[in-house]
C-alpha cells in the first residue's frame, strides 16, 4: 500500500482557518444595528435625524467600529494577516475617537438631566456610559499591547466589542418591555435622549450589560469545545467587565462619583 501525501494549497489552508471570530463580529454588528432601530434608524428613515451633534457623531463612530471589526475579522479569517496589521492603526484611531466622543456623550446626558431638573439622577447615570468606555478602552489597550500574541489579541478585541453593545441591547428593553412598545413623542431630538422623564436608575440598566457579556461567554464556550479549556484572556476580560458593571451601581450613589461627574460636566462648560 502506498501512502499519498498531498500538499495543502493556500486555498485549502484558508478554507480550514476558523471563522468563529468573523461570525461573532457579524452577530455583534447585527446586535448594534438592530438594537437601535426603534430609537435611531426608524426615526432616521422617517426623516428625523439625531439633532444633538455629539450624539450623532458618537453613533457613527460606534456603528463604524462594528463594521470595521467585521472587516478585520474577515481579513484574519482569509489569511490576509499583513493587511489586517496594516489597517490596524485605523482601529487605534477609531477607538481613540470613540473614547473621546463616548465621554462627551456621557457629559451631554448629564447636562441635559441638569437642565431638566434631574441633576442627581443625571450625575448618577453618567457612570453607565463612562464605565462602558472605561472597559472598552482598557480592553483595546490590552489588545494593542498583545498585538504579537494573536491568541490574546483577538479575544480581547472580541471582549472590547461585546461590552459596548449594552446600549444597543438596552434600547429594545426600554422600548418593548419598559414602555410596552408605545414610545411617547420625541422632544427635540431622537433616541432615549428625546424622551421625557428622569434618567433610568443605574441598577435598571444592569441586565443589558450582562446580556452583552454573553458574547464573551460564547467565546469561552467555543474555547472549551475546540481546545478543552478557556483561554485566560476571556477569564481576565470577563472578570474585569463584570466587576466594573456590578461596582458601578453602589459607586454611582457616592459623593465621590457625583463630584467627579460635576467636574466632567464643568470641563465641557
Amino acid at each position: 500500500m502506498t501512502a499519498t501525501i498531498t500538499a495543502a494549497t493556500p486555498h485549502d489552508r484558508v478554507a480550514r482557518r476558523p471563522r468563529f471570530y468573523l461570525w461573532m463580529a457579524i452577530a455583534m454588528a447585527a446586535t448594534a444595528f438592530l438594537g437601535f432601530v426603534p430609537t435611531f434608524w426608524a426615526p432616521l428613515a422617517q426623516g428625523i435625524p439625531e439633532r444633538i451633534g455629539v450624539l450623532a457623531i458618537h453613533a457613527l463612530l460606534f456603528f463604524g467600529w462594528t463594521l470595521f471589526f467585521i472587516y478585520q475579522c474577515w481579513l484574519a479569517a482569509s489569511g490576509n494577516i499583513a493587511r489586517h496589521r496594516d489597517v490596524g492603526m485605523i482601529g487605534v484611531s477609531l477607538a481613540t475617537a470613540m473614547t473621546i466622543f463616548g465621554t462627551l456623550a456621557a457629559i451631554n446626558s448629564g447636562q441635559r438631566a441638569i437642565a431638566a431638573n434631574y441633576a442627581d439622577g443625571g450625575e448618577a447615570f453618567m457612570i453607565v456610559p463612562m464605565a462602558t468606555i472605561l472597559i472598552f478602552a482598557v480592553f483595546v489597550i490590552a489588545a494593542i499591547v498583545n498585538v504579537r500574541r494573536p491568541d490574546w489579541h483577538k479575544r480581547l478585541m472580541i471582549s472590547a466589542t461585546a461590552v459596548i453593545l449594552d446600549a444597543a441591547i438596552a434600547r429594545p428593553f426600554i422600548v418593548y418591555i419598559v414602555m410596552g412598545g408605545h414610545l411617547p413623542p420625541f422632544e427635540g431630538n431622537v433616541g432615549v435622549a428625546g424622551l421625557p422623564g428622569p434618567p433610568p436608575p443605574v441598577a435598571g440598566v444592569l441586565p443589558p450589560a450582562l446580556i452583552s457579556d454573553l458574547f464573551i461567554v460564547a467565546g469561552m464556550i467555543h474555547d472549551w469545545r475546540t481546545h478543552g479549556k478557556v483561554h485566560p484572556a476571556y477569564l481576565w476580560a470577563g472578570g474585569f467587565a463584570l466587576a466594573v458593571q456590578l461596582l458601578k451601581i453602589p459607586f454611582s450613589a457616592t459623593a465621590l462619583w457625583h463630584g467627579m461627574a460635576r467636574w466632567l460636566i464643568s470641563l465641557a462648560g
